[in-house]
């Protein structure tokens, strides 16, 4: 039985250390893109794991291609979370004033509460926001100088891979839409995704494995993927990489593929290396695979209907689902056609359920070929709704190029 289904059974000690030492180690593109999320520890961690692997590092188109195309929104996005916070400690403040003037208006409230809680709480949130502001400011301009950009460029010299033919392409998307609809791993689960995103996930496998078995070599793969299309789950528990894709990698190369999500991966070369594992950097790792897959779930694009598109000018309605209530809902839509500079992106909110608070609606972009819209609960405590949201949207290249990185935002 072990010789037919080798791949089923978990590999020896002997032959993983094999793997690690001979086989080629290649991630997706969050993997990367998430470098610009971590603190300063973890990512050197991470990156010293990686280039331990010296020459034997290699990046699949796919994972090269998602990466750049993603690489300035997700940079734009980290930025704007000093905003958010700053935003989120001065509504504190606000509830602070708000609670403390309705103490000392009832005279059978000894004032000396209220005073207290003020004296008390009101230099927290000043320092609060004076961390927040040194945070902002400490933080890399990298839109401007990028030195991840330059460590990945270097590191991943001479070792991406080659982009599918204009026939594979054809062919691979075929066989993405077969498995998508037969729930066949991987990437089914991005099956709400517009354009070709639904069949990234399988162009990235196939170009792994094509690779691996050209080359006869075996592979670890690191991902930051958490969805049930990538990894075997039991009453909420992960068990380990589909067996499908254990399979089907055997099947293909002749060899086994190791996959690590980026947490264990950071965890198992630490101990290989014989280093101290860094448990802060293990933890920000699944926080931050946490946070991505708390939105990836809870946000469900429906449809984009293009009303009006040019290289100038793109106007249309993104049609959303809310699946459970959150804070914010962010949503992203594509530019087509791909507009001569990254344009000024307005929106408003056209359609929602009855209940929804009042909100700020933000849009923005810092590429050619989409955009981020962004519905934000302006109410304290409270969230958006459960249900179906319309935005219509515009995008128009006017004025300098660098307006569009600072958005558009109304409140209603």
């Amino acid at each position: 039985m072990k010789t037919e289904f080798e791949w089923y059974f978990s590999a020896s000690e002997e032959e993983v250390g094999s793997i690690w030492e001979q086989g080629l180690l290649t991630v997706d593109a969050n993997v990367l893109l998430d470098l610009y999320r971590y603190h300063e520890a973890t990512r050197s961690a991470l990156v010293t794991s990686l280039k331990a692997f010296g020459d034997r590092l290699w990046l699949s188109n796919q994972a090269a291609e998602e990466f750049i195309r993603n690489r300035t929104k997700v940079i734009i996005s980290s930025e704007k979370t000093f905003k958010q916070a700053k935003e989120e400690v001065e509504k504190l403040r606000k509830n602070l004033e708000s609670a403390v003037s309705q103490l000392k208006g009832n005279r059978l409230i000894p004032s000396n509460i209220a005073d207290s809680l003020s004296s008390t709480i009101d230099p927290a949130i000043n320092s609060a926001l004076e961390e927040i502001s040194n945070s902002k400011s400490s933080y890399p301009k990298y839109l401007q100088t990028d030195p991840i950009l330059d460590d990945l460029a270097e590191m991943f010299s001479g070792s991406i891979g080659e982009a599918f033919s204009e026939d594979d392409f054809k062919k691979y998307k075929d066989e993405a839409e077969q498995r998508k609809k037969n729930e066949i791993p991987p990437g089914y689960m991005d099956k709400e995704k517009d354009g070709d995103r639904p069949y990234g996930d399988y162009f990235l496998w196939r170009q792994i494995l094509s690779h691996a078995k050209n080359k006869d070599v075996p592979v670890i793969f690191v991902t930051s993927e958490r969805k049930e299309d990538w990894w075997e789950k039991l009453s909420g528990k992960t068990i380990g990489p589909r067996p499908e894709l254990l399979r089907e990698a055997y099947k293909y190369c002749g060899r086994r593929i190791l996959i690590y999500q980026t947490d264990r991966f950071l965890e198992y070369s630490s101990k290989r290396a014989g280093s101290e594992l860094d448990e802060s950097a293990v933890e920000e790792i699944r926080a931050i695979d946490s946070l991505r897959s708390e939105v990836e779930q809870a946000v469900e694009v429906i449809e984009q209907n293009i009303q009006n598109s040019s290289e100038e000018k793109n106007e249309g309605l993104l049609v959303v689902n809310l699946h459970r209530p959150v804070k914010n809902l962010t949503c992203s839509g594509s530019l087509e056609p791909h507009m001569h500079q990254p344009p000024i992106v307005k929106a408003t909110l056209e359609e929602s359920p009855s209940d929804i608070p009042k909100i700020k609606i933000r849009a923005g972009t810092g590429t050619d070929y989409d955009f981020n819209l962004h519905v934000i609960s302006s109410e304290y405590g409270i969230q958006l709704p459960v249900g179906r949201y319309v935005l219509k949207y515009s995008a128009i290249c006017e004025g300098p190029e660098d307006e569009s990185e600072e958005n558009a935002e109304e409140n209603i």
